[in-house]
C-alpha cells in the first residue's frame, strides 16, 4: 500500500510525515535482515547517480543497493551543464537521481526541474540517509526511538540537521553541542533538541553518542538507501 502522504522527492527529512520517517525505517529493517529478498523491486528500472566529487564509501554504497533492487546503476559526475537540463535529460531515461552536491540549491533546482524522485545523498546543508541510518541502528540497540537520549558530537553540520529534524519525526531526544549554524531549526524542534557548550556535556548521561568522524555504518546505510529507493520509485511504503 502506498502512503498517500509520501513526497516525491527526498531532500531532507523535514519533509517526510510521521508515518512515511518510520515507514522507511521499517521497511529498512526488513531489508537489512534479507537484503537480496528485493531482486525484483525495481527490475528493468535505471537510477542515476550524480557526484560532484569522488566519494568511494557513497558510490559504492549506492551502487549496490540498486543492483539489490534489481535496478541499473548509472553512474555520473555532475557536470557543469545546466542544472534543468540535466534533470530533464535525466528523467527521460531514468526512474530516479540520488545526488551528493556540496551545494543544496543545486539539489533544490534539479528537484524543481527533475520528472522523477530525487535522492539528496548528501548536500552541504542536510545527510538524510546517514541520518535514517544512525536512527536504524539506535533502533535495532534499543528498541525504540521516542524519549531515547542521544548526543551528536562532531563538526559535520548536514548530519547534525538531519538528526535535528529526524529527533523531531521519532520523539527522540538530541543534545548537540554548540556552534549551530541554524538557530530557527533547533527552535521549531522545542524539546525534541537542546543546546548545551561542550561534547562533554552533550554525551553526559546519553544513552548512545552519535559522531560525524566516526565510520558511516555501512551495514545500515544499505538497507536505507534501499529503502528510500523502493519507496520512491514505485510509491509502496510498506514492508
Amino acid at each position: 500500500m502506498a502512503t498517500a502522504t509520501a513526497p516525491g522527492h527526498l531532500l531532507g527529512l523535514g519533509a517526510l510525515p510521521a508515518d512515511g520517517f518510520e515507514a522507511l525505517l521499517g521497511l529498512a529493517a526488513v531489508m537489512k535482515r534479507h537484503p537480496l529478498a528485493w531482486r525484483s523491486a525495481l527490475e528493468g528500472r535505471a537510477i542515476a547517480c550524480l557526484f560532484e566529487e569522488p566519494s568511494t564509501h557513497s558510490r559504492v554504497s549506492l551502487e549496490v543497493a540498486i543492483n539489490r533492487l534489481g535496478a541499473f546503476p548509472v553512474m555520473l559526475p555532475l557536470a557543469h551543464d545546466p542544472l534543468a537540463e540535466t534533470a530533464g535529460v535525466l528523467s527521460t531515461y531514468c526512474d530516479a537521481i540520488a545526488v551528493r552536491t556540496s551545494r543544496h540549491r543545486d539539489l533544490l533546482e534539479l528537484a524543481e526541474h527533475a520528472a522523477v524522485p530525487v535522492v539528496n545523498a548528501r548536500t552541504d546543508r542536510e545527510h538524510p540517509c546517514r541520518a535514517l541510518a544512525e536512527c536504524l541502528a539506535l533502533r535495532d540497540r534499543f528498541g525504540e526511538l521516542h524519549g531515547l537520549q542521544v548526543a551528536y558530537v562532531g563538526d559535520c553540520e548536514a548530519l547534525a540537521y538531519s538528526l535535528i529534524e529526524a529527533a523531531m519525526l521519532s520523539g527522540m531526544v538530541l543534545r548537540i553541542a554548540e556552534p549551530l549554524t541554524d538557530p530557527a531549526l533547533v527552535g521549531r524542534a522545542g524539546e525534541a533538541v537542546s543546546v548545551v557548550e561542550t561534547p562533554r556535556e552533550a554525551a553526559s548521561g546519553a544513552a548512545a553518542v552519535v559522531g560525524a568522524t566516526s565510520p558511516e555504518p555501512v551495514a545500515d546505510l544499505l538497507p536505507v538507501e534501499q529503502a528510500v529507493l523502493r519507496a520512491l520509485v514505485t510509491g509502496d511504503w510498506e514492508v
